[in-house]
């Protein structure tokens, strides 16, 4: 599933995020093709970073922010992480608020990526995943995949829904910084 939600977060409609505590932001002075920043603790990070290939990296749980000698400094591509259970539903709904709520310069979010908790979601899962995949310029979903428990995930050995995933996001961020390779 790819979903399409507003481009930027003027685009998105208002929120008031006033009350909200900041999301921890990291400084990186590396250019990958794209970050991947997990919204809680077993997001998939890692997992989209290997499908992703070697000019992906993860930046863990914080907002990366380019602060190397390059000048301009680039806007990182972003790609963010969560889980469909509780925990990543509610990460990634607060970090969604906060992104439109422009309270997250200096990169370029790409979209999220949300990751099935288990073998088979349930019919208000399905409809969060719905949800939450519009509240970001992009959304993607990665259903589950029991290969992934007991071997090295591959993007090349994975299902065609799932290298086609790999691909748009691949594009997104050439795009979006084209100058890196």
């Amino acid at each position: 599933m790819s979903l399409e939600g507003p481009s930027s977060p003027e685009a998105a409609p208002l929120v008031d995020v006033s009350a909200e505590e900041p999301w921890p932001v990291v400084e990186i002075t590396d250019r990958p093709l794209v970050t991947v920043m997990g919204l809680h603790g077993g997001s998939g990070a890692s997992l989209v970073t290997e499908l992703l290939g070697a000019d992906a990296l993860d930046v863990g749980r914080a907002w990366p922010v380019f602060t190397g000698w390059d000048r301009p400094a680039p806007s990182l591509p972003v790609v963010v992480t969560a889980r469909t259970n509780y925990e990543g539903v509610a990460a990634a709904s607060r970090f969604a608020r906060l992104w439109a709520g422009e309270t997250l310069p200096g990169s370029t979010l790409l979209g999220i990526v949300l990751i099935d908790d288990g073998p088979k979601l349930s019919s208000q899962q399905r409809s969060v995943v719905r949800r939450i995949g519009q509240m970001t310029p992009h959304g993607w979903h990665l259903p589950w995949n029991e290969s992934w428990r007991l071997s090295k995930p591959s993007a090349e050995a994975s299902s065609l829904r799932v290298r086609r995933i790999v691909s748009n996001i691949r594009t997104l961020a050439q795009s979006t910084n084209g100058d890196i390779s």
